[in-house]
């Protein structure tokens, strides 16, 4: 057995996405950035919400 030289190895771990079309078009979500992308997506959701609390509040005064 050879003994792996640790000085040349990088590793990352994550999670790996790809598209089912083009499996070369992939991106690795690191661990280190999963807290990021929960804030981004809370946030998205918080805007995503109020906008359409938004359009249904004008929906709703039109129809009056």
């Amino acid at each position: 057995m050879n003994v792996l030289d640790l000085d040349h190895v990088e590793a990352q771990f994550g999670l790996l996405i790809r598209e089912k079309e083009n499996h070369d078009n992939y991106a690795l979500l690191r661990f280190e950035d999963l807290e990021k992308m929960i804030e981004y997506y809370d946030s998205f959701k918080k805007e995503f919400y109020q906008k359409i609390k938004s359009n249904s509040n004008k929906k709703m005064e039109k129809s009056k």
